[in-house]
């Protein structure tokens, strides 16, 4: 049997997976990295996965911000364009108090076409357990840090970050946009207001931010739609800068048009906020099934002989 973890910033979710793949018990709590009493991994991993290694678990694999330089050890990325094998080739080996070693995914990496460094730690193993064997499937996994990624054969074969989610919440909280918002309630009709405009924006986004403010100045938009409007104006503008980066990214390596579909990873509520924009954008979505990360875990500790 095997114990594979999905251990992030804010919270850690286990399940233990039998010969062949199947969930048989899982578990999850609010330890993510950061919020490890002391720093003590090893003592979370015991609490959370010693019973099943005292019922025969022989393997462990975890994925996410443990990897990280904030987690248990620092796992080197793997290069993009990454598949399985090249993921497998980084894992890294950390021994652990239950006799058993915790083998730990890397995350992936790629440089921009001016130089600049991107990364995803964890993200790469929800697009490679959905990714097709065959073919092309575009992604976008919305959060803090916003992962639009493109698999193409079963690889992840680009991607890209946007700072959507933190850019709203420092906005709401620590910005004069946030002064005439009166709590986060969603309205729609707000919302897409926003999204047109984030959509329309370009290179003017900075300029267009204020509008969060002027347009409650002049009676346009109520308090409890502001924030609405906020979060719409940013995500259309993400989306659309996804698309013409997307368009970009596949025509430099001439290789056919972009797809007209995009696969949502992530959260109910947010998932239903991107939908709602990738649609305003001309283009169709896709909801990912739930169960991509732990499908990837098994597949990538199959790869390796872990079981």
């Amino acid at each position: 049997m095997l114990v594979a973890l999905d251990w992030g910033t804010s919270s850690l979710r286990a399940w233990l997976l039998d010969a062949d793949g199947a969930v048989r018990d899982e578990a999850s709590a609010p330890l993510g990295i950061l919020k490890v009493p002391g720093g003590d991994f090893d003592a979370v991993f015991k609490q959370v996965a010693g019973k099943w290694i005292a019922a025969g678990a022989t393997a462990a694999i975890a994925c996410g911000m443990i990897g990280s330089r904030q987690g248990w050890a620092e796992a080197p990325y793997a290069d993009c364009p990454a598949d399985a094998a090249a993921l497998v080739a980084k894992l890294i080996e950390i021994p652990t108090s239950l006799g058993i070693s915790l083998r730990i995914v890397p995350g992936v990496s790629r440089i921009d076409a001016d130089g600049i460094p991107d990364v995803m730690r964890g993200e790469e193993v929800q697009i490679l357990g959905d990714a097709p064997v065959t073919g092309r499937r575009l992604y976008v996994l919305p959060g803090t840090h916003s992962k639009w990624a493109l698999a193409e054969d079963g690889r992840i074969a680009w991607f890209a970050t946007s700072m959507t989610g933190e850019a709203f919440a420092v906005l709401a909280e620590h910005s004069i946009l946030g002064r005439l918002m009166d709590g986060r309630a969603y309205d729609q009709p707000a919302f897409r207001r926003g999204l047109a405009v984030g959509a329309a924006a370009g290179g003017g986004l900075l300029r267009r931010l204020f509008s969060a403010r002027t347009l409650g100045l002049f009676g346009e938009l109520e308090p409890k739609a502001a924030g609405s409007y906020l979060s719409g104006l940013l995500i259309g503008a993400e989306v659309a800068d996804a698309r013409a980066t997307v368009a970009a990214a596949i025509g430099a390596a001439a290789t056919g048009a972009p797809p007209d579909e995009v696969t949502i990873v992530g959260g109910a509520e947010l998932s239903a906020r991107y939908a709602e924009a990738i649609e305003a954008a001309g283009l169709r979505s896709r909801i990912a099934p739930a169960d991509t990360t732990v499908k990837a875990l098994w597949r990538l500790a199959k790869h390796a002989e872990l079981v």
